[in-house]
């Protein structure tokens, strides 16, 4: 397993879910300096960012890049695939095709959360998990011609209607069928929509791609109620490779929250 952490891009002033302080080269030293194997990038438009500059920061530092999460095309700029207002879906497909194209240039995932939108913005559409279907396929075929995985995200029931839990997540990968698409199972959301977080990461099998961790109350590892001993000893039994990654409130500031995570992470290797 590695250790992963979800920092700001250059073009993302604060994200809700985002660890560390300071410039993008300061977040990517303290990463480094903390022991993360990798940061995972929150972006908003790739176009105006400078790739090969951000590459040449993390290259340096010898950090990875797991992925490109894309909360934040949501969250800041409220783009969703799964909605009845075609110049919205037009716009949010456009955006997820460049996050694609960047991640193809720093060989990352793409994970698909909040973005993918809900159900009910269809109003009332006959067939809505089938068109949610289409709209999610059309991007994981974009993905494959650059050679890029998508991840599901399950979301719980309070910010999405559909594919709320590992179970739902299976049901949309094996109705997509692409084989470059997983699961990216997080453990908030996991705490409130699975009846087993363990059971739950079983089920996902070798489509389990990538982790985010947080607490119950979504905050750094050890600060709620659940049992990561447990926890990682059920990847440990699966044979998991991926990431664990923070994703999580950063209480009681983004630093203090990071390096809470890392001790946590580094004691669990250990297990």
């Amino acid at each position: 397993m590695k250790k992963g952490l979800v920092i700001c891009g250059p073009d993302v002033a604060w994200g809700p879910l985002a660890l560390l302080s300071g410039t993008f080269e300061e977040k990517v030293l303290e990463a480094v300096s903390l022991g993360y194997d990798g940061c995972e990038l929150m972006v908003r438009d790739p176009s105006r960012l400078d790739w090969g500059a951000i590459k040449r920061t993390l290259e340096t530092a010898g950090l990875a890049v797991p992925q490109i999460v894309t909360g934040e095309l949501f969250g800041a700029d409220g783009l969703v695939l799964v909605t009845a207002d075609v110049q919205l879906r037009s716009r949010a497909e456009q955006r997820l095709c460049s996050v694609i194209d960047m991640a193809a240039y720093f060989n990352a995932m793409v994970n698909i959360g909040r973005v993918r939108g809900r159900l009910d913005l269809l109003n009332g559409m006959e067939n809505a998990w089938e068109f949610a279907t289409q709209q999610l396929r059309r991007i994981a075929h974009y993905a494959r011609t650059k050679n890029v995985r998508i991840v599901l995200e399950p979301i719980n029931r309070y910010e999405s209607d559909f594919i709320n839990n590992a179970s739902d997540g299976m049901r949309a990968i094996e109705e997509l069928e692409c084989d470059n698409v997983g699961l990216m199972l997080d453990l908030f959301h996991m705490n409130i929509e699975d009846a087993s977080i363990e059971q739950g990461l079983l089920s996902a099998g070798d489509k389990l791609w990538h982790v985010h961790i947080a607490d119950s109350n979504r905050r750094y590892p050890g600060s709620g109620h659940l049992d990561f001993n447990s926890i990682f000893a059920t990847l440990k039994d699966m044979g998991f490779q991926g990431y664990i990654s923070a994703e999580l409130i950063p209480f009681p500031d983004p630093d203090v929250a990071a390096q809470k995570t890392i001790e946590l992470l580094k004691r669990c290797e250990k297990l």
